[in-house]
């Protein structure tokens, strides 16, 4: 006979004393068990999947470059970035040039949904903007592929 009481959650049987489990009580139980813990594991929102485990543990990848002096130029990374940020190594990330009265741009980010200027992402290419002459007064210089130039990268999975 089943359990007089039953778990308040899963509805287990709870025997007292007096009562005389069958083999079916336990066979019930057990498929009640299989049920909710096969129901648990495959829930998705509660696990993570291979892919978000990877985001997880190598989800900043860091990387250095040396400036080209063109105009434009990329990398190519082996995933396609969420997020990419850009800076001089020897330069603050915006720096302001007095005797030209324009603002120079060391530094950029860049996501699939938008960007600064001079960083730009499109599938797995990042690409970065090197302004060729200096602007007139109140522009923007982009300083983000200066030859030789030393640039650290950060890009986020």
């Amino acid at each position: 006979m089943p359990s007089t009481n039953k778990t308040p959650r899963l509805g287990l049987n709870s025997w007292v004393d007096t009562d005389k489990p069958r083999r079916e009580d336990f066979v019930q139980d057990n498929a009640i068990l299989d049920t909710v813990i096969s129901g648990h594991v495959a829930d998705m929102v509660l696990h993570l999947t291979e892919a978000d485990r990877l985001k997880l543990s190598d989800g900043l990848v860091a990387g250095s470059r040396a400036g080209t002096g063109v105009e434009e130029a990329s990398i190519t990374l082996d995933f396609e970035p969420k997020l990419v940020f850009v800076f001089s190594k020897e330069k603050p990330l915006v720096d302001y040039s007095a005797s030209g009265g324009y603002t120079v741009v060391n530094s950029g980010i860049g996501t699939q949904w938008g960007n600064t200027q001079g960083v730009s992402i499109s599938g797995n290419k990042v690409s970065f903007r090197q302004s060729k002459t200096a602007p007139e007064a109140g522009g923007v210089m982009l300083n983000l592929n200066k030859l030789y130039g030393q640039y650290i990268y950060l890009a986020m999975r």
